[in-house]
C-alpha cells in the first residue's frame, strides 16, 4: 500500500514570535527532528514516502539537498487548508496519507511506525492519536476522505474530516503525553 507522509513545515509562528521550525533545539532546527525520524523510517519501507509542505525557501532547499521530496506552499501563511491540500495534491497517487506536524519534535520513530503500522494493518479510513482522552497529531486518511480534504477552506484542517465521520476513526493509543506536545510558544521549550 502506498502511504505518503506529510510532514507539514508551513506554519506562521505566531505565538512563537519567530520561525520556531528553524530555532535550533539539541543543535538542530526545530522540524528536522521529527523529519529525520520519518525519512529514516521511509528509508525501511518501500512503499512509504515523505513529502514536505513548506512556505519557507530554507527549509525547502534543505530538505530538497537531502533528496527527500518537498512541495513549496506559498499560501501556507493564508490557513492549513492551503498545506492540506498542497500535500494531497502532492500525493494523488497514495491509497493513505498520514499527516505529520513538525513542531512535535518528541513523537518517537517508534510511535510513528506503530500508528502506521496499525492504520495500514486495520485498513483504517481515518485515524488519529490519542493519549489520555486527547486526540492529536499525526492522522491518517485514505484515498477515500482526499476529496473532503481538498474541499477544506481558510484554517480549515483534517480535524474538519474527522469530526465529520467519528465512527470511521482508528484511535492509536500514546502512553507518553509528551510526545504529542506542540512546540507553541518559547515557553513550551
Amino acid at each position: 500500500m502506498k502511504v505518503c507522509l506529510i510532514y507539514l513545515a508551513a506554519g506562521n509562528s505566531r505565538r512563537f514570535g519567530s520561525n520556531k521550525l528553524l530555532y535550533e533545539l539539541g543543535g538542530k532546527p526545530l522540524y528536522r527532528h521529527l523529519l529525520d525520524r520519518l525519512a529514516r523510517l521511509c528509508g525501511r519501507r518501500q512503499e512509504w514516502e515523505v513529502i514536505v509542505v513548506t512556505q519557507y525557501p530554507a527549509i525547502y532547499e534543505a530538505v530538497e539537498k537531502n533528496k527527500i521530496r518537498a512541495v513549496f506552499s506559498p499560501d501556507s501563511y493564508q490557513g492549513a487548508s492551503y498545506s492540506v491540500r498542497a500535500g494531497i495534491t502532492a500525493a494523488a497517487d497514495a491509497q493513505a496519507c498520514a499527516f505529520f506536524v513538525a513542531d512535535q519534535p518528541h513523537f518517537t520513530e517508534k510511535s510513528a511506525e506503530a500508528f502506521l503500522d496499525t492504520m495500514e494493518k486495520n485498513q483504517a479510513g481515518l485515524g488519529c492519536v490519542t493519549c489520555k482522552g486527547q486526540t492529536g497529531n499525526p492522522v491518517w486518511f485514505s484515498r477515500e476522505y482526499f476529496p473532503e480534504l481538498l474541499e477544506l477552506k481558510e484554517d480549515q484542517g483534517g480535524r474538519r474530516v474527522l469530526k465529520k465521520h467519528p465512527k470511521e476513526i482508528t484511535y492509536f493509543p500514546i502512553a507518553d503525553a509528551e510526545e504529542l506536545l506542540d512546540l507553541d510558544t518559547r515557553l513550551d521549550l
